[in-house]
């Protein structure tokens, strides 16, 4: 899988999963996320639409999740984008 091409030190044991975001579940994605903006006091809509596109992509990506295996110490579950037409991994919004 291209995240653990990309990152190369991926302990064994690891386990991977990924969900396919399509057109549909990123219109989703975005109505949830100007809902959950609008709720906590945003409404000036450029704004919130600037908040929404910062965080979800346009473009149908892959959310892969790394969970550590089981007896791995200090290891947190890392979640990546991969953008499906590239194979690359997409900024974290910032």
């Amino acid at each position: 899988m291209i995240v653990i091409e990309h990152f190369g030190d991926i302990p064994p044991g690891t386990k991977c999963s990924a969900v396919f975001f399509d057109t549909e579940r990123i219109r989703r994605e975005k109505e949830f996320h100007a809902k959950l903006y609008s709720e906590n006091g945003v409404h000036d809509l450029a704004i919130l639409q600037a908040m929404v596109a910062a965080n979800v992509p346009d473009e149908p990506y892959w959310l892969v999740s790394l969970k550590p295996g089981e007896g791995a110490s200090g290891g947190v579950t890392r979640l990546h984008r991969v953008d499906d037409r590239t194979g690359k991994i997409l900024a974290d919004p910032a």
